[in-house]
């Protein structure tokens, strides 16, 4: 066996502590890049949402149902000039075998001048001429965007029926 003197085993003990440093740094290093990645990786997933200015206040919007609440009709008036589109989604809770589910409707009314728009809505689900009407509703959120040559308006409100 070699004789190893007592310099000899100070540097082996200094070479060993750099490496282990050098190590837990590259090791602390990779995480955090990891994590960046990752961060960056949410961020890209994310969609962009759309802010829209609210439309004027000289609008007006009601919302009202029928004695069952299975139909709500759904009243516009003073529309602003220059508008060609209303989309509209109404949402809602409804009770379904005794717990209260998110429903909702959504459409598009092709605007024609006509003032006041109103549209009756089904709060429920219709196929081959049998409707199934939700049950339990008793307070609808409206939003309504507005498109026209003004660009886009929102309008958001919650309506009890």
């Amino acid at each position: 066996m070699p004789n190893i003197n007592f310099k000899d085993k100070n540097m082996l003990i200094i070479i060993g502590v750099i490496v282990i440093i050098i190590l837990v740094g590259l090791f602390i290093t990779k995480g955090r890049g990891g994590q960046s990645k990752d961060a960056d990786s949410r961020e890209s997933v994310l969609p962009d949402v759309e802010l829209l200015p609210t439309v004027d206040s000289s609008v007006t919007v009601s919302l009202s149902a029928d004695k069952l609440k299975q139909d709500a009709t759904l009243e516009i008036s003073n529309i602003p000039n220059g508008t060609e589109l209303i989309e509209y989604e109404l949402s809602y809770d409804a009770s379904v075998e005794g717990e209260r589910v998110p429903k909702g409707v959504i459409g598009t009314i092709e605007f024609d001048g006509e003032d006041p728009v109103v549209r009756k809505i089904t709060l429920g689900t219709c196929s081959s001429g049998v409707c199934k009407y939700d049950k339990g509703v008793n307070e609808v959120r409206v939003t309504l965007k507005f498109e026209g040559d003004y660009g886009a308006r929102l309008f958001e409100d919650i309506f009890k029926i």
